[in-house]
């Protein structure tokens, strides 16, 4: 969930995108299902993280300013301490 808040915040230049990129794009959640993904995208936009917008062909996501405002503040930091500790108990 927060790894798709991250790429959210820093990769799609403030496009929005699809779920089958952020599938095919964020690391750690290519092995996921499709209905694990819509049900993160869900909890993500009920907590005003993100924003779908519906069109004909797809749904879309983006980012909200909530969403980057708690990614600045403890996300970024949880995420790097978690991969730090990863790392450790990996050697």
């Amino acid at each position: 969930m927060l790894s798709i808040l991250e790429y959210l915040c820093n990769s799609n230049f403030g496009k929005p995108v699809t779920k089958n990129h952020l599938m095919v794009n964020v690391s750690g959640i290519r092995q996921q299902r499709s209905d694990r993904i819509s049900h993160i995208l869900n909890i993500l936009e009920n907590n005003e993280l993100i924003n779908s917008l519906k069109t004909s062909d797809s749904t879309y996501y983006e980012v909200t300013k909530k969403g980057i405002d708690a990614y600045s503040k403890w996300v970024k930091d949880y995420l790097d301490f978690v991969r730090y500790v990863n790392e450790i108990n990996k050697n």
